[in-house]
């Protein structure tokens, strides 16, 4: 059963000045990093619990992969 990945506004706010911040150099490397941060997120729609939990974020955080530097 899939569940429901809601992003939270600071989420797509950061999800934007990502994409801003890339494109200033490579328009088409930027669309490439979101394009993998999304589809890391889809995953978690059917995965909910893969991944692994980040300590110094809190024991209910879990972090399901990594898209370049970025922690998803």
């Amino acid at each position: 059963m899939a569940h429901r990945v809601a992003w939270s506004p600071r989420a797509i706010e950061d999800l934007e000045a990502i994409a801003q911040y890339i494109s200033a150099d490579s328009s088409a490397y930027a669309a490439t990093v979101v394009k993998t941060i999304l589809n890391t997120t889809r995953n978690l729609s059917r995965f909910p619990f893969a991944g692994r939990i980040v300590p110094e974020l809190g024991d209910e955080i879990f972090v399901s992969g990594q898209a370049w530097k970025f922690l998803i």
